[in-house]
């Protein structure tokens, strides 16, 4: 259970720094890389 636990908290950081980088490319506040 620990195990499946540490998945979905891996999921959800790993969701979370996702969404940021594309709504950082959206704006197109990465055009400079």
């Amino acid at each position: 259970k620990l195990a499946l636990f540490g998945f979905v908290e891996m999921v959800v950081f790993l969701a979370i720094l996702v969404a940021g980088y594309v709504y950082a490319w959206r704006k197109g506040a990465l055009q400079w890389a």
